[in-house]
């Protein structure tokens, strides 16, 4: 998989992931960070590929002082001047000194990476001893029915899935997927007292238009869709839409949080649900 070319994917979609998908990663962001068990205020917090800010925007609320880092700058352009600091970068080689910060957030980060130990660890790196991990995947039973339909009416409009897209499905996102392969990553990258919270989030989004623009905004179909003529955008979008149908499943995905401290005694993990 092509690090640049998820990069330049993701920046490219920024405009269409901050009408579609930042809904519900909002929804998700607050959740991850409500089942932190400490307090963010006054704290120092990296929030790694911060995308839009959806996780920079909780963390804020809770009193953090956060720093947002991501490697597509266009993300990070996104609406400027109402974010936190930010600086461009790479997970597997953040731009700050070790032990920099009391905490770090991943939401929905390392499940996009070949080698999520390594990030993990790299996060580990520049988190002071005793501070937090806050990270989250999507289990890897959970799939929605809209991402079949959506992905078939782009598919007839002349779409075809990125090789990159098509590698992180198959390898990077699994490595995850899984509480106790999550628990051992963190474990192995030099996180301790994990807990592993297993449990589903409801975004809020629950018509068709709302699913459509949800996947329309992910970064291996904004591209294409943004790309095509004003008429052949409006006839996707209904075709879409029939697709998706009038009494769509809400978004609703089971997803994990793994929350862990640097430096600290092993704890048992606890699956909530």
């Amino acid at each position: 998989m092509s690090v640049r070319e998820v990069r330049d994917a993701y920046g490219q979609a920024a405009a269409a992931w901050a009408a579609g998908p930042q809904r519900a990663y909002q929804r998700l962001s607050e959740a991850l960070v409500g089942a932190h068990p400490g307090s963010l205020t006054g704290a120092a917090v990296l929030d790694i590929g911060a995308g839009t800010g959806a996780a920079s925007r909780v963390c804020t609320a809770a009193g953090a002082r956060v720093v947002a880092v991501d490697a597509a700058v266009g993300m990070l352009a996104h609406d400027r001047r109402a974010r936190p600091a930010a600086v461009a970068g790479d997970a597997y080689r953040l731009p700050f000194r070790a032990a920099s910060f009391d905490a770090v957030v991943a939401a929905f980060v390392f499940n996009h990476l070949d080698d999520p130990v390594a990030a993990l660890a790299e996060a580990a790196r520049v988190t002071r001893p005793g501070g937090a991990l806050l990270a989250a995947t999507f289990h890897a039973d959970w799939e929605h029915s809209a991402k079949q339909q959506v992905e078939a009416a782009a598919t007839e409009a002349g779409w075809r899935r990125p090789g990159w897209y098509d590698s992180l499905k198959t390898h990077s996102a699994p490595a995850l997927g899984d509480p106790d392969r999550f628990a051992a990553a963190a474990a192995e990258a030099g996180w301790r007292a994990a807990r592993m919270v297993d449990t589903v989030v409801d975004t809020g989004l629950s018509s068709a238009d709302d699913l459509v623009a949800w996947r329309f905004g992910m970064a291996q179909l904004a591209p294409f869709v943004d790309g095509l003529l004003e008429p052949a955008r409006v006839r996707l979008h209904a075709r879409a839409r029939q697709y998706v149908g009038d009494d769509p499943e809400p978004l609703r995905p089971r997803v994990l949080f793994c929350l862990a401290r640097l430096g600290a005694p092993v704890v048992a993990k606890a699956a909530l649900g």
